[in-house]
C-alpha cells in the first residue's frame, strides 16, 4: 500500500511527528475501483474517507432515471461523505469511478479517535472541512451567478486535467447545461 502521497498532502497543511502517522495509516486501506464501478452508494450511510491515490471519482445525485454531477475527484483529492456519517443518514449522493482508481480508505469513526488521540488530526480535519465549505460556496454561487460561458472558463482554469479524462456529457452536467451547448461554447472558443 503506497501511503506517500498520502503523507504529503497531510504534511502541506499540518506538521505531524513519525510515530504518529504510522498510528494514523495503521488504519487505512487500499481498495481499487473498476471502470464505471461505485463506490459509495445512494442510500447508505457514509462510513470512509477517501484518498484518490490514482484515477479519477465523479459524485452525482440521481433523480427520475436522471443523473447529475456534483463534483469529480482527481489524485491526491480527499473525498467521503462526512455529513452522512455525521448524521447517521443514507447518503444521497453517489461516487463511481471514470477510470480504474486505486483508493487509500479509512473509517470516519477511526478519524473521530484520531482527531481526540491526535492534535494535528483534528487541525487536518478542520481544515479538510473549511476547504470543501469553500469548494461547496464557490460552486453554488457559481451556478446562481455566472453564465454557462463563465462556469466553462473556471472549470477550464480550475480543472483542466479532466477535459481529457471525463466524458464531455459528465462536464455538461456538472456545469448546469446540455452537452450540446458545452459544445457550442467549446467550438465558439476553439475557432
Amino acid at each position: 500500500m503506497n501511503t506517500e502521497h498520502f503523507i504529503r498532502e497531510i504534511k502541506k497543511i499540518v506538521a505531524v511527528q513519525a510515530d504518529d502517522f504510522a498510528a494514523i495509516t495503521a488504519s487505512l486501506q487500499s481498495i481499487s475501483l473498476k471502470k464505471n464501478e461505485v463506490w459509495e452508494k445512494e442510500g447508505r450511510v457514509s462510513q470512509y474517507m477517501g484518498f484518490l491515490n490514482r484515477g479519477v471519482i465523479r459524485q452525482y445525485y440521481r433523480k427520475d432515471g436522471n443523473e447529475f454531477t456534483d463534483n469529480f475527484f482527481i489524485e491526491g483529492q480527499f473525498l467521503g461523505n462526512y455529513i452522512s456519517f455525521l448524521n447517521n443518514e443514507p447518503s444521497k449522493v453517489e461516487t463511481a469511478a471514470l477510470e480504474p482508481c486505486e483508493l487509500l480508505v479509512m473509517p470516519f469513526e477511526d478519524i473521530e479517535k484520531h482527531k481526540k488521540t491526535f492534535p494535528a488530526m483534528a487541525k487536518f480535519s478542520q481544515s479538510i472541512g473549511d476547504q470543501k465549505l469553500f469548494e461547496l460556496n464557490q460552486r453554488s454561487a457559481s451556478l446562481l451567478m455566472d453564465t454557462p460561458e463563465e462556469r466553462y472558463f473556471k472549470f477550464l482554469k480550475e480543472k483542466p486535467e479532466l477535459f481529457n479524462r471525463v466524458p464531455q456529457y459528465h462536464i455538461a452536467q456538472y456545469l448546469g447545461i446540455r452537452p450540446e451547448s458545452l459544445s457550442r461554447i467549446r467550438k465558439r472558443h476553439l475557432s
